[in-house]
């Protein structure tokens, strides 16, 4: 072997070595959040460390992307009985006279909703503008990691087992026969390390200003009780990669 061979050799090991070592900084994480009557469209998962990196020192932050997010109106058999959503749609947790608009009896479909996380980054901002009434307010937030959702419903099939019809599109679909899926097409937001942390999250309307974010989750359009039992199930896909600290001389 010549040394042309032995260099190209050494070159192809050190490159084995640093990416398997880059890989070790990325992690896979997938959340899932059961219905919960009262949530009210509060949730939380805890996020412990999974190897010792995740807990490390030299790595105060991540780059977080989620991968794929679904949002299921939750059926289940309770006691025998089947509990199906029977008309989703998105609502608040007030429960004045004003919580009937603008989500929740006059049909209005909302076309988007913003994930919040708990989660501190800089490299993100929220800019509102609400047009409600004659009420012209603006505001923005920042520092926390967002992500816009788009609420398109998609057919999802049958759910066999808890109902077995399907009565169109919503709000009249029985069954978990819909769910909104949203892949998104972003390299992610630098963070906070989110390792080791209790981590929240909530859904906002995109129009909403920040004084009057309010929490956004599906319930059952005919639920006349106030405010209305949260029936929102969510699945989604997290790829955290951890960023070393910068090292400074």
């Amino acid at each position: 072997m010549d040394s042309e061979d032995k260099n190209i050799n050494a070159a192809v090991r050190v490159s084995q070595v640093h990416n398997i070592d880059e890989e070790k900084l990325v992690f896979k994480i997938v959340v899932g959040i059961a219905k919960n009557n009262s949530q009210h469209g509060a949730y939380k998962f805890n996020l412990p460390p999974i190897t010792d990196l995740c807990n490390s020192n030299e790595y105060n932050q991540a780059i977080i992307k989620i991968d794929q997010i679904v949002i299921d109106p939750f059926s289940a058999l309770i006691a025998g009985a089947a509990q199906n959503n029977d008309r989703p749609v998105w609502t608040d947790r007030l429960t004045g006279p004003t919580a009937v608009a603008p989500f929740n009896n006059t049909n209005t479909s909302i076309s988007s909703v913003i994930m919040m996380m708990r989660l501190p980054s800089r490299q993100t901002g929220h800019a509102g503008t609400n047009m409600n009434s004659a009420v012209n307010t603006r505001g923005v937030l920042y520092y926390r990691f967002m992500e816009l959702i788009p609420t398109f419903w998609e057919w999802r099939g049958n759910y066999q087992g808890i109902q077995l019809t399907n009565n169109g599109p919503p709000p009249v679909a029985n069954g978990n026969s819909y769910a909104i899926k949203h892949q998104p097409n972003n390299d992610g937001v630098l963070c906070a390390n989110p390792f080791g942390s209790e981590i929240e999250f909530n859904f906002k309307n995109t129009a909403d200003t920040e004084e009057n974010q309010l929490n956004l989750y599906l319930a059952d359009h005919g639920d006349a009780a106030l405010p209305r039992d949260d029936i929102t199930g969510i699945t989604m896909q997290l790829t955290i990669t951890l960023v070393p600290n910068k090292v400074r001389h």
